[in-house]
């Protein structure tokens, strides 16, 4: 039978990360991924507003695809990205 007495007893050592280089895994708030999940946010509405525009002119037998629209949501987005990098 399996007995309590014959388990080997496992210590747990808790080390403190300060020494290990691992300061750059800060999880805090910075102003550059608040800006870029900021842009993204931005860029993604204005890719669901040229869709929405895309399938109501479909709808009325003139497809525009808003080309100029799609290219600022893509330099608002890399806005973003470029602040993040910037900020890191």
């Amino acid at each position: 039978m399996f007995r309590l007495a014959d388990r080997k007893e496992v210590a747990m050592v808790w080390t403190d990360h300060e020494d290990d280089g691992l300061e750059s895994l800060d999880r805090g708030l910075k102003v550059g991924n608040v800006l870029y999940w900021l842009a993204t946010i931005v860029a993604a509405m204005m890719v669901i507003f040229v869709v929405a525009d895309l399938a109501t002119s479909w709808a009325q037998g003139q497809p525009i695809l808003r080309l100029f629209a799609l290219l600022t949501a893509v330099l608002v987005w890399l806005i973003g990205r470029i602040c993040r990098s910037v900020s890191a």
